[in-house]
């Protein structure tokens, strides 16, 4: 019975030191890039996750979680949104904890998977995004939640687009049909982007896309300063597939070194064997999303 006390007493000091460790990396973060509202939801989520059964963070690498919690953090908040302030790239929460992006990406799933975290969090939005929120005046039409302004037009009928039929044919929606009209509300519904809608496209893409192939993208590496250089793209990413805001993610090499990168963003040139699908996948992505 002493030897079990022990133990637990043992355990909640190790839970405690990581804690801490946590919330010093993740603070120093924060005080050079970001702001007290990401220190209050920062503070809480580690907290959260101190008081979980099994203590994530117990074990790996705390530099790993530390860059975990401020990109899940900083997904649903739109940190990564180049109009949001502040504003943080991926790379710039990687260089600091020196961590590999696919890692991090991959860690900061599973904390918003573990504790059912997305857009407008009531609990982990900072207070800048949630007086944005626009779920606190919303409607139901259909099912679905919109603005109460966007009564009107999401009742309007429009005529379903040929991509919108071939997106259709990928996902396996049958209810839409050439020369149709459908509310736009009941068409959103149809082709809108969720877990499951990406997972049928990325078996769909794993299936018809060729590779590998070269792009070039471009990130901001200063205050109006960009850096373009080219990757090659080896295969659709293996491990966690599609992410919620991301969408579906590329597996990339880029001087040896592996990087993820949603398809979403990438540039196509239109004469190359995989333009067309790629194009139709990123009209759908960024329409529906």
């Amino acid at each position: 019975m002493k030897g079990m006390v022990e133990s637990m007493a043992s355990a909640k000091e190790k839970v405690e030191e990581k804690k801490i460790q946590l919330m010093q990396l993740t603070k120093e973060f924060s005080q050079q890039y970001l702001n007290e509202e990401y220190d209050c939801v920062i503070e809480k989520l580690i907290s959260k996750m101190a008081r979980k059964r099994e203590v994530p963070f117990v074990t790996g690498k705390i530099e790993i979680w530390a860059a975990a919690v401020i990109h899940a953090l900083g997904t649903i908040n739109f940190l990564f949104d180049k109009s949001s302030v502040p504003y943080v790239s991926v790379n710039e929460i990687t260089q600091f904890f020196g961590t590999k992006q696919s890692t991090t990406t991959q860690k900061s799933k599973r904390i918003r998977d573990m504790f059912k975290i997305s857009y407008f969090d009531s609990e982990f939005s900072t207070k800048t995004v949630d007086q944005h929120n626009p779920f606190h005046n919303l409607v139901t039409i259909d099912g679905l939640l919109v603005p109460k302004n966007m009564n009107l037009v999401l009742n309007e009928k429009v005529e379903v687009k040929e991509w919108e039929l071939n997106v259709a044919q990928i996902l396996g929606v049958k209810e839409l049909k050439k020369g149709g009209k459908f509310n736009k509300s009941n068409l959103y519904e149809l082709l809108k982007v969720t877990d499951e809608s990406l997972k049928v496209y990325y078996s769909y893409l794993q299936q018809h896309l060729t590779f590998p192939f070269s792009v070039s993208i471009e990130e901001e590496v200063g205050p109006l300063e960009w850096v373009k250089y080219n990757v090659n793209c080896v295969r659709l990413e293996q491990e966690m597939e599609v992410d919620e805001f991301y969408g579906i993610l590329l597996e990339c090499t880029q001087e040896s070194e592996k990087i993820i990168i949603p398809l979403a963003d990438i540039d196509m040139d239109n004469d190359t064997v995989n333009s067309a699908i790629i194009t139709l996948y990123q009209e759908w992505f960024w329409t529906y999303r």
